[in-house]
């Protein structure tokens, strides 16, 4: 299992690209309190300078291009998939009281895409993903219910314990090897697939690509795409997760 460290810096500031607005804030300090200032100049407009090309959708797209090319595109073959598996992604927390916790936006694009593939092949749904933060429910039992209540599709099964996608295919693998199933569609983001899939390699499950929509760069490209978007700098933070993620994996478990 990944350590608790590891999974609390994934997720922080100190990852790329947010990490270069604290480099940055430690550039004006350096600035205007050290002796030798160029080294704060210098750290600043290195920082300003990475935020800049992190924010622009060309680079963003870039990116998760690059992420997204480690893995084929999906096929409409099934490959004998017995079941197909859903990863959790995002959550929309409430207020604790009459606002209930739901799935957010990547989630519910991964359970659209289960939605479909269930009325085309009829395999039975195992959803996966623990509690996040102080919700009431687990991530998976928030699936199941959008996905029976939304969508109109059974959940067949729920892995609730997972915290990380190392969890979730090793916790699924243990559901699914209970059940004969060893051959799944996995369902998640493209810029996701290729970690998810290691993990699933690793924990001895077949997981054949069924992502959601992959990423494409409009030709020609237009002059609004060099410059900076939230959107993109989000864009940009997902696909360095998942570089640094996989090297993570593979250094960490083999």
């Amino acid at each position: 299992m990944e350590s608790p460290i590891a999974s609390f810096l994934a997720y922080s500031f100190l990852m790329p690209p947010t990490v270069f607005i604290v480099t940055a804030f430690v550039g004006i300090v350096l600035t205007v309190f050290a002796k030798t200032r160029r080294w704060g100049i210098a750290a600043g407009l290195v920082s300003v300078g990475a935020l800049y090309v992190f924010a622009t959708p060309l680079v963003s797209l870039m990116l998760l291009r690059a992420v997204e090319h480690e893995v084929s595109a999906p096929s409409p073959d099934t490959g004998g998939a017995q079941a197909i598996v859903v990863l959790s992604g995002t959550i929309h927390h409430g207020n604790g009281g009459n606002v209930p916790d739901t799935v957010g936006r990547l989630t519910l694009e991964r359970l659209d895409r289960a939605a479909q593939l269930y009325r085309r092949d009829k395999l039975p749904i195992l959803v996966t993903g623990g509690p996040v933060g102080d919700s009431r429910e687990s991530m998976a039992a928030l699936m199941a219910h959008t996905l029976t209540d939304d969508f109109g599709v059974p959940v067949a099964w729920r892995e609730e314990r997972s915290q990380t996608t190392f969890e979730n295919a090793e916790f699924s693998a243990q559901i699914l090897r209970a059940q004969h199933i060893h051959t799944v569609l996995l369902v998640t983001q493209p810029w996701h697939m290729p970690r998810a899939l290691w993990a699933f390699a690793r924990a001895k499950i077949d997981a054949i690509p069924a992502s959601t929509e992959r990423t494409y760069i409009k030709t020609p490209i237009e002059a609004a795409m060099l410059l900076p978007q939230s959107t993109a700098l989000a864009d940009s933070f997902y696909a360095l997760h998942e570089i640094l993620g996989l090297i993570y994996y593979r250094l960490q478990f083999g």
